[in-house]
């Protein structure tokens, strides 16, 4: 080959590269077990693997990314079983927002569907909350949350301000709903506070899905972008989210099971 033609394909190679590079970004890279705040249920199982045992653990990042919702994310990483029984691994992240509070699904799992307004003045200690219209209402929810000045656009969201409520959570009563709740209010509720029925769901957002491990490493990935109007999607960030760390949550094993894993990190992707 000539020096020409060398040069040729030394250019196109260092062109491919810098293209590589400027479509994916890495933003996080799990390198060692101090990269996750449970660093003691990690340990080291060889060059660039480390491993998590038995049939219930969960691990989190220890940095927090700040993310932008307009861009796209991939988390990714490999896995192989290494003895015992399988586990289900969750690959994804833990939502917080501008607080540094974890978001939790209670707070962002609800339609504007269930949108009505309390129709009478409620007192702390009530366990019982009217409201004008709860037709749209799961009445069968055993996961049920009535929240409290719910906004039409969702700007509420992550909305705390919320009370369980116990099923059949709710039922006609005349020319009104009555909202049954399993605890008691802890403060009063004025007659007109916009309210919807929100839920208990996925404690996080698991972008990579779910899956069996096995015998042989396996890789997985997943691509996050945008916001959930209502937090269910696990392609998109929750309402309110700022930062996340990185998620693995492995279940169903039992004492013998041992995960290996490598590779783990995020990329903004173009």
């Amino acid at each position: 080959m000539s020096i020409a033609s060398k040069l040729t394909v030394g250019f196109l190679a260092a062109a491919f590269l810098a293209t590589v590079s400027a479509e994916e970004k890495v933003i996080l890279k799990i390198e060692k077990p101090e990269d996750f705040l449970q660093a003691r249920s990690v340990s080291v199982s060889g060059k660039d693997v480390m491993a998590i045992n038995g049939k219930y653990t969960y691990l989190f990042s220890k940095e927090q990314i700040k993310v932008d919702p307009a861009k796209k994310y991939r988390i990714s990483g490999e896995f192989c079983l290494n003895g015992g029984k399988p586990v289900t691994l969750y690959l994804g992240f833990v939502p917080y927002d501008k607080n540094k509070d974890q978001i939790r699904p209670n707070a962002v799992f609800g339609s504007n569907s269930t949108l009505t307004t309390v129709a009478e003045n409620a007192k702390k200690g009530d366990k019982v909350i009217k409201v004008k219209d709860a037709s749209k209402w799961n009445t069968k929810s055993q996961h049920s949350y009535i929240a409290f000045k719910a906004a039409k656009d969702y700007s509420d969201m992550p909305n705390r301000n919320s009370v369980p409520t116990a099923a059949p959570n709710a039922r006609q009563v005349g020319s009104v709903w009555e909202i049954a709740l399993k605890t008691p209010l802890k403060a009063d509720i004025a007659a007109g506070t916009a309210v919807r029925q929100q839920f208990d769901g996925a404690t996080y957002i698991y972008a990579a899905g779910s899956f069996k491990t096995v015998g042989v490493w396996t890789s997985r990935s997943g691509i996050i972008s945008g916001i959930a109007v209502n937090g269910i999607p696990a392609n998109k960030f929750w309402k309110g989210t700022d930062t996340v760390r990185v998620l693995i949550l492995a279940t169903g094993g039992d004492k013998l099971s041992e995960t290996e894993f490598k590779n783990v990190k995020v990329e903004e992707v173009k």
